[in-house]
């Protein structure tokens, strides 16, 4: 089976919402670790002659980039919109190749998480994260709560969609967990596997019911327990598989 790109976006401006979201993902994230070796790739990659530090396995985001900050078009579903805005705000624009344009920014706060998740194939090495981090701009309004992946450096930052790619695994959980999102804290959530909103019908379905019976705050919690157990059986299978056909 060919892997599949899954990617994502959306804005949450109710930062309460905000911050119960990345209260949940902190948990995932601390579990996905958990299964990783710290510091380590499941599999050996190829030497460079200039090898860049690893990467945290978890990274909580909470600062402020100045200078060269390019915000990518593709973080909303209507990216002319996005350019009408950024232009009667006086911001800079420029191409950025592939239909995409650029929103020039002198500086951003970030907020959010963004970490590894675990494969014990390790397949995709460079695309194996998940990004959950904010853009907090306020007198931008058009970005202000928009959901990106953080990529570059101090001098030089990309703010563009979050992407994951997987394969044969933990397909199907992603509907889960981006269904789940999207029900309770996180209404603009919009995703693509190899459709959009893959499966959410069926799980809105399910937590509509659990909410009617349990009230919104308990079901919000159960359901999510049963995404992280979920996960966790997954994890648990592969890791297996793994290691019996190493």
């Amino acid at each position: 089976m060919s892997s599949v790109n899954v990617v994502w976006r959306g804005n949450c401006r109710g930062l309460e919402a905000r911050a119960r979201l990345l209260e949940y993902l902190q948990q995932l994230a601390h579990l996905s670790e958990s299964y990783l070796r710290p510091g380590e790739r499941p599999h050996l990659t190829v030497v460079r002659e200039r090898q860049d530090p690893p990467r945290a396995n978890i990274e909580m985001v909470d600062e402020i980039r100045q200078g060269g900050v390019g915000v990518s078009t593709d973080i909303t579903a209507h990216p002319e919109m996005l350019l009408a805005r950024a232009r009667e705000a006086g911001l800079p624009v420029r191409a950025a190749g592939e239909g995409k344009s650029l929103v020039l920014l002198d500086e951003v706060r970030l907020r959010g998480i963004d970490f590894q998740l675990f494969d014990p194939r390790g397949l995709y090495p460079e695309n194996d994260r998940m990004s959950f981090v904010f853009i907090e701009s306020p007198e931008h309004h058009f970005i202000d709560g928009r959901l990106v992946r953080v990529s570059g450096t101090d001098r030089a930052t990309l703010l563009s969609c979050p992407s994951l790619q997987l394969k044969s695994y933990l397909e199907d959980w992603t509907d889960c967990l981006f269904s789940w999102i999207r029900f309770f804290l996180m209404g603009d959530l919009w995703w693509r596997r190899y459709e959009e909103l893959q499966g959410y019908c069926d799980y809105r379905g399910v937590f509509e019911a659990i909410q009617t019976t349990h009230g919104g705050a308990e079901a919000e919690i159960a359901t999510f327990d049963a995404v992280i157990s979920t996960f966790m059986q997954h994890a648990e299978h592969w890791r297996y598989e793994v290691q019996r056909t190493a």
